[in-house]
């Protein structure tokens, strides 16, 4: 099941991510010192789903099973 661009967005402004730029498709999220860039999709493939998710969970030192629990991400 692909995940939706939105479902990624949610997560990072839960988290308090900042938009700090656009350039064309890509979106660049920031929090403190780290910086997650998010290109325009309406849905990702699992592969890179999964991928930007275990960013995520790192740079929030949160577990990825407890972040794809708490938004229902299956993959």
């Amino acid at each position: 099941m692909p995940l939706k661009y939105s479902t990624i967005i949610k997560i990072l402004k839960d988290f308090d991510f900042v938009l700090v730029r656009t350039k064309w498709s890509h979106f660049r999220y920031t929090k403190n010192w780290y910086w997650v860039t998010i290109s325009f999709h309406k849905e990702y493939p699992p592969k890179t789903a999964k991928s930007m998710l275990h960013e995520i969970s790192n740079i929030l030192w949160i577990e990825y099973k407890k972040l794809e629990s708490e938004y229902n991400i299956k993959l």
